[in-house]
């Protein structure tokens, strides 16, 4: 008969999603002469591009990586990423015909779920290959796999990007209790609001529209790929990230959040605010995000989200400077500090 794993739950504390529809292996059937790997998922809480909660489709890749002779550890060296089951028949005929990667959609969920990997993974079928552990690592979106690299196809800002580090499966015959694989962001989480600091009344805007048309975040760097060998990320060259504003009429309380960005964690962030003032356009260029008491740099960090308040000051005349004040404070993720600008 044959064995199945059973795998304890593979929580995801806070994923993400990936249009990466283009991943989906290919499963060509069940072996039947070997020990098939099953997961389960559990969801504690999610936020990312599509705004992730119970019940959102999910995404990611899941890999195995077999021992290293009697060391304990995986055999990196030894590795070679594998999509697909060769089976004669309904046999594998060795190890080297196994898929050590694949991927897995599923229904987030905040217990644990059995869910499926596209195609099944197993255990080493082959003499003495059969007392090594296989170990599993977890990587959300999904991505293309080189050696021990996961490339993401969309470096847009907007992916939320996170990684498993390696769970024991133990073997086909030891495999009876396996700890949880635990998805943890690996970006910091950027959101931004705005509001106006008073009333339009005596001031030069006065009876006007003053919307939010854009922010631009300089220099911001997203993941390319990640080492699922030990979780390092690979950051795209700094570029200029453009995310919507609210693009509402600004009033004293503050607007609907923007879309939440995903970019390396850092400080001294600089951003470019679009204002439209009845249809004008102007811009105010390099501010600087303040931490929440106002008195230095924001530093965000590593699965924390940070809301940005921009606080407008319009001018009282069309000679004045416009004050714009930008805040941040640490939202949904991990809490973590605040911080904010400020424009006049």
């Amino acid at each position: 008969m044959k064995k199945i794993l059973s795998m304890a739950a593979l929580a995801l504390v806070m994923a993400g999603c990936s249009n990466d529809d283009e991943n989906v292996k290919i499963d060509n059937g069940e072996a039947s002469n070997a020990v098939a790997i099953q997961i389960s998922q559990k969801v504690a809480g999610v936020e990312s591009k599509a705004a992730i909660t119970p019940g959102s489709t999910m995404q990611a890749v899941i890999v195995m990586v077999d021992e290293k002779e009697d060391t304990g550890n995986p055999d990196f060296d030894a590795f070679t990423p594998k999509t697909e089951n060769t089976l004669k028949g309904t046999k594998l005929e060795n190890d080297g015909n196994r898929a050590t990667v694949a991927t897995t959609q599923f229904e987030a969920k905040t217990s644990a779920e059995a869910i499926t990997l596209t195609p099944k993974l197993y255990y080493p079928i082959t003499g003495d290959n059969t007392d090594k552990n296989s170990y599993l690592f977890g990587v959300s979106p999904s991505g293309a796999v080189a050696g021990t690299s996961v490339t993401f196809n969309e470096k847009d800002g907007l992916q939320d990007v996170m990684y498993a580090a390696k769970v024991d499966a133990g073997t086909n015959t030891t495999h009876n209790s396996v700890s949880p694989l635990e998805f943890k962001h690996k970006t910091t989480q950027l959101t931004f609001v705005a509001k106006l600091s008073g009333e339009l009344t005596g001031s030069d805007w006065n009876g006007q529209k003053v919307v939010v048309k854009s922010i631009v975040i300089q220099s911001a760097k997203v993941p390319s790929s990640l080492n699922f060998s030990d979780g390092t990320v690979t950051w795209t060259a700094g570029a200029n990230l453009s995310v919507a504003g609210c693009n509402t009429e600004l009033t004293t309380s503050i607007c609907s959040p923007s879309v939440p960005v995903m970019v390396q964690p850092t400080s001294g962030i600089k951003v470019n605010l679009e204002l439209s003032v009845n249809g004008v356009i102007k811009w105010y260029n390099n501010l600087t995000i303040k931490n929440s008491a106002n008195n230095g740099d924001l530093t965000t960090k590593e699965a924390e989200s940070h809301e940005i308040t921009f606080t407008i000051t319009p001018p009282k005349t069309a000679d004045d400077a416009v004050a714009i004040a930008p805040t941040a404070k640490i939202v949904d993720w991990t809490v973590g500090e605040a911080g904010n600008v400020t424009i006049k």
